[in-house]
């Protein structure tokens, strides 16, 4: 079994339909896919339910504004459980703030730039629909794909500082970490949604489906 943590606060999780990306991940992975709030996650049942790999889902809500990165259980999920692991969007970012990273705003627009999301903080600028990542060290992650890769964002935030446990992967333009790796545990993450379905557009899901093949390489799956 594989484990989708949303990362979001429990009001949003509540409204959210996960079904596609659940279907999706179980597709890439060739296994059941549970899907969970970041609350639900305690020692007992990590060792209970035993997933060989967890994805961590992005969120809007920033991550001081509720108690995410505070919860022991989850911080030990990442730095200490040894699960290859993998963060999408805000659940890369907070990857890095549990190894001290920092995450901020990328910056406001300039004058003659246009807001690609005026509904989502009007006037910051925002990676937003279809960008190219380029690819900046070798990694199995990026098995088949060719940089720059065509993935999909949505963010106005970004890793600041990248922690020294973690490797940089990929950046864009605007945004320097667009993929990170620890140097020691396989424990990755991607500013942009590989995990969305994108019709034209199938890097994401090659990611996706790179990473499930070394988190069962790590996992003797």
């Amino acid at each position: 079994m594989i484990g989708y943590i949303v990362t979001e606060t429990r009001a949003k999780y509540d409204e959210m339909d996960c079904h596609a990306i659940k279907h999706d991940l179980e597709r890439l992975s060739g296994d059941l896919c549970l899907v969970l709030h970041y609350s639900q996650v305690t020692r007992a049942f990590i060792d209970e339910v035993r997933p060989w790999a967890i994805c961590h889902s992005g969120g809007a809500t920033p991550h001081t504004e509720y108690d995410v990165v505070e919860r022991e259980d989850y911080r030990r999920l990442i730095r200490e459980s040894g699960i290859p692991q993998i963060g999408f969007c805000g659940g890369h970012q907070l990857i890095a703030e549990m190894f001290g990273g920092e995450v901020a705003p990328m910056r406001p627009l300039r004058p003659d730039e246009a807001d690609l999301a005026p509904q989502y903080h009007q006037g910051a600028f925002k990676e937003w629909g279809v960008w190219p990542v380029r690819i900046v060290e070798d990694h199995a992650l990026f098995a088949g794909l060719e940089s720059p890769l065509r993935v999909w964002e949505m963010h106005r935030s970004e890793i600041k500082t990248l922690p020294e446990e973690l490797c940089l992967l990929a950046s864009s333009e605007d945004c320097r970490v667009q993929a990170m790796a620890h140097r020691e545990l396989p424990l990755f993450g991607t500013q942009f949604h590989p995990e969305k379905r994108q019709e034209g557009y199938p890097d994401g899901h090659t990611l996706v489906a790179n990473f499930f093949r070394i988190a069962r390489e790590a996992t003797g799956r």
